[in-house]
């Protein structure tokens, strides 16, 4: 038989012993559902863009590349001379009418990801208006998701 303060000690270990055990399950099936994983909570999501839209774009990690259909806001024929991805500069010549949609994507070399990482990108487009030789503008903002 256990004295007063042993079986006090079993009850207090007992007691305890179940509610780590509850914690411990809890916190498996946490892990597993990816609770502890924030990159797959995040969504798709844009901000910025002015004359210059990106009106869709796909992250393709495997070849660093990430691909974009843009839309043409400027009220003039616009062509698109390269596009910067944080600090990844690509040259492109794609010429869009007024309030024209590209018809395919069009893939730019982004930094280094893996499948299922997040991204939060500055993006820049960079652009001439036709007839208006010499100057370069610029439409930018942020996208982010995850690959």
């Amino acid at each position: 038989m256990l004295g007063k303060k042993g079986q006090s000690a079993l009850e207090y270990l007992m007691t305890y012993g179940w509610a780590i055990l509850i914690i411990i399950i809890v916190g498996g099936v946490l892990y597993y559902y990816g609770v502890f994983s924030p990159s797959k909570l995040v969504g798709e999501s844009k901000i910025g863009f002015s004359k210059v839209q990106v009106d869709t774009w796909a992250v393709d990690g495997a070849n660093d590349n990430v691909s974009f259909i843009f839309e043409n806001r400027a009220g003039k024929e616009i062509t698109i001379t390269n596009v910067t991805v944080d600090t990844t500069t690509t040259d492109t010549a794609i010429t869009m009418p007024e309030g024209a949609k590209s018809a395919v994507f069009e893939s730019v070399n982004c930094p280094s990801i893996d499948a299922g990482d997040a991204y939060r990108w500055d993006v820049t487009v960079y652009y001439t208006l036709t007839g208006y030789s010499g100057t370069t503008l610029t439409s930018s903002g942020t996208l982010s998701g995850t690959a």
